[in-house]
């Protein structure tokens, strides 16, 4: 999954955003499902402007469509969670899930 996350980021985004990894994980059952929170970073102004905003929603819109169309699930969607760092970037979250039987 990790690979396939990456791919599908890096093929979506680049050269305009950069994808890091933190965590991953998977289970060993005969149905293997993976969780992944993909974090999406924004400068605090880029959304106090129309065109910032306006920005922000279609690169959204680019990871959320990217992330489907490469088989993940996202069955809360996406969030916004603010500022949750303090250090000057608001965050879109998305919770992924990826589902394959072996």
């Amino acid at each position: 999954m990790r690979n396939l996350l990456q791919t599908t980021l890096d093929t979506a985004l680049y050269p305009d955003v950069l994808v890091y990894w933190q965590h991953f994980a998977d289970n060993t059952a005969l149905i293997k499902n993976a969780s992944a929170t993909v974090k999406y970073y924004y400068r605090v102004e880029k959304a106090g402007t129309y065109t910032g905003r306006q920005a922000i929603e279609t690169r959204e819109n680019t990871i959320e469509t990217a992330l489907k169309n490469a088989g993940f699930d996202m069955p809360f969607g996406k969030f916004d969670a603010g500022e949750i760092d303090g250090n000057g970037y608001f965050v879109t979250i998305f919770e992924c899930e990826y589902w394959r039987v072996v």
